[in-house]
């Protein structure tokens, strides 16, 4: 059970730069949104209104074979909301939430009123993940920011929190280590592993078309979980170099995107997601690779192509560091030059084995989730 609220919140995606920087042909690259919406559990209202917490996009955790029910409050000005998962079972005629064909009554909120939608991880779909978007005003309201994801893992999983060790599998983060109930049959071989949702979106609609004179810059809202690094050009005015550019960028605090923290092995899932897209994206992530699909001999990658609504499920290979298990920083970004140089890159941080900034993946005494397996199951 989880009770949500939509709220309107401007943005800033990096404190650090201006909201509108200009690029060329007329447009500038926008790295603040005063339109902003976003959901956000009931509890954490407050804190975002108040400025307290800076919020990422909604990550709710569940188990294959859950039931998920989640209560809408719509506690924006003026726009009405709904919550659409793809990729879980629902009945479309009740928690679709989105108002189709000949459905009965409205399955989005208007301001200031509550509705409940229910959903099943299915055991057909498996571990997996489900985008959350907003068809209460398709045409904006997920461009400004109402998006999120559900992430279902193992049967029986908790979800802990990586620097506190504190259980959050019924909070919103977008990380968290994941610990398996081996107890529980088909999870005996299945390990621990850090979890992570990364978010992309952006509006340019120019880039690689066919009009002259060719656009070389990124225009508008264009960033990650809500934030984006500093963009190139803009460090590069500000005394950082070419050849040092991610070392520096980092060095003087511009990189606002979610850092990533693993120890050295330490299994990594990444779920990347298209929230709100306009041109075909590619994530990158050096120095690792991970298998394009499940089957044994499936082709590696350390790229793949995504696009508006889709989803990348990237399990490295080898774990944090790759196979050899090698600590330092490493680059994910959308490898698309003029996107990575307006700001969509973060850092996946690789720590030494036993480094204490987060907790050990497999410390001892884990508590797990009880879970009923009858014989029927």
């Amino acid at each position: 059970n989880f009770s949500v609220s939509a709220i309107d919140y401007a943005m800033k995606f990096n404190k650090g730069v201006p909201e509108a920087i200009e690029v060329d042909l007329g447009r500038s690259l926008s790295l603040g949104n005063q339109n902003g919406k976003v959901y956000v559990l009931d509890d954490e209202v407050t804190k975002v209104t108040g400025g307290m917490l800076q919020p990422n996009p909604l990550t709710l955790r569940v188990n294959v074979g859950d039931c998920i029910k989640i209560k809408l409050t719509n506690r924006m000005a003026k726009e009405r909301a709904g919550l659409h998962a793809d990729m879980l079972a629902f009945d479309p005629k009740d928690s679709m939430g989105i108002n189709v064909g000949n459905n009965p009554g409205d399955q989005t909120v208007a301001p200031g009123k509550s509705k409940d939608y229910t959903f099943y991880a299915h055991p057909e779909y498996g571990e997996n993940a489900a985008l959350i978007q907003d068809w209460g005003n398709v045409v904006d309201n997920p461009r400004n920011g109402l998006y999120g994801a559900i992430i279902i893992g193992p049967v029986g999983s908790i979800y802990r929190d990586p620097a506190t060790g504190a259980d959050i599998s019924l909070k919103n983060s977008w990380q968290a280590d994941v610990i398996v109930n081996r107890t529980i049959p088909g999870n005996e071989s299945k390990k621990n592993y850090r979890d992570f949702a990364l978010m992309f979106q952006d509006e340019d609609n120019l880039m690689g078309t066919s009009f002259m004179p060719y656009a070389q810059k990124i225009g508008g809202l264009t960033g990650v979980n809500y934030r984006a690094a500093q963009p190139m050009d803009h460090a590069l005015e500000n005394g950082c170099s070419v050849g040092t550019i991610f070392q520096c960028v980092s060095e003087k605090g511009g990189v606002a995107t979610p850092l990533i923290e693993a120890h050295a092995g330490d299994a990594v899932l990444m779920h990347v997601f298209g929230a709100f897209n306009e041109q075909v994206a590619l994530f990158a992530l050096d120095g690792h690779q991970w298998a394009s699909d499940n089957f044994r001999g499936a082709h590696l990658h350390s790229s793949f192509e995504f696009g508006g609504s889709s989803y990348l499920r990237v399990d490295l290979r080898g774990g944090a560091g790759g196979p050899h298990h090698l600590p330092g920083d490493y680059v994910y970004s959308n490898h698309r030059v003029a996107y990575t140089d307006a700001g969509q890159w973060g850092i996946l941080r690789v720590l030494p084995k036993g480094d204490k900034r987060i907790q050990a993946l497999n410390s001892i005494n884990t508590e797990v989730r009880p879970v009923s397996v009858s014989s029927n199951d």
